[in-house]
C-alpha cells in the first residue's frame, strides 16, 4: 500500500529591502543548526546559531572573534585540530562571499547601503564621534494574534563603511522571551 503524506508549511514574503541570509547561511532554513565559517581571503567569520528548536534563529558576519566565543565556539584553537575532547565548537576554514542575498556586501558604505535599503526601523551610534553607527530594519508579520515572525537586519558601520551584518529570525511566542522587543539592541560588541 502506498502512502502519501502532504506537508503544509507557510512561507513568509519579506520585504525587498530585507533579507534572510548571508554569506550562503540562512534563517529560514532548518536543514544546518549550527555553522560557523571562516574565509581566509576576506578573514570574516559567517557564523549560524538556533536557539529553542529553532525559535530564535541568527546569522552574523563578523571580524569579532568574541561573538563567536559568546556563542559557544573555541576560539583559542582556531586553526589547529582539537586535542581530545576540548570545549566548544570548531570553527571551519569555508571559503564564503560575505554579502547577503540582496546584494548588500560587507565594505559598502553608509550611503550606498541606505540609498539600497531605505530608510531603518532604528539606528544607534556609539564610540567616539560616533565612530560606530548600526541601524535596524525589522519587519512583523503574525498569522494571528498570538503567533508569527520578526525579521530583523543589522548592519554595523565603522567611519562609514560596513563591518558586520547579523540577520536575525524570531518565532513569536519566542522561548519564554518577548521576541517582538528589541531591548538590548544593537546585539553587537562593538
Amino acid at each position: 500500500m502506498l502512502t502519501t503524506a502532504l506537508v503544509l508549511y507557510t512561507v513568509t514574503v519579506w520585504p525587498k529591502n530585507m533579507t534572510d541570509s548571508v554569506a550562503g547561511l540562512s534563517v529560514s532554513q532548518r536543514v544546518v543548526t549550527n555553522a560557523s565559517w571562516w574565509d581566509r581571503k576576506s578573514g570574516y567569520f559567517a557564523v549560524k546559531v538556533m536557539e529553542c528548536d529553532g525559535a530564535h534563529r541568527m546569522v552574523t558576519l563578523t571580524k569579532d572573534r568574541r561573538i563567536l566565543e559568546d556563542m559557544g565556539y573555541d576560539m583559542a584553537r582556531f586553526g589547529r585540530k582539537a586535542k581530545g575532547d576540548g570545549e566548544g565548537a570548531a570553527v571551519q576554514d569555508h571559503a564564503f562571499d560575505a554579502v547577503t542575498k540582496h546584494g548588500i556586501r560587507i565594505g559598502m558604505s553608509k550611503s550606498t547601503v541606505l540609498a539600497k535599503l531605505g530608510r531603518p526601523f532604528k539606528t544607534a551610534s556609539r564610540g567616539e564621534k560616533g565612530q560606530y553607527w548600526c541601524c535596524l530594519f525589522k519587519k512583523v508579520v503574525m498569522e494571528d494574534k498570538e503567533t508569527g515572525d520578526v525579521l530583523r537586519n543589522t548592519y554595523v558601520f565603522k567611519n562609514g563603511k560596513l563591518i558586520e551584518i547579523a540577520i536575525n529570525l524570531d518565532s513569536v511566542p519566542g522561548c519564554g522571551e518577548d521576541s517582538l522587543s528589541d531591548e538590548g539592541w544593537p546585539w553587537t560588541k562593538f
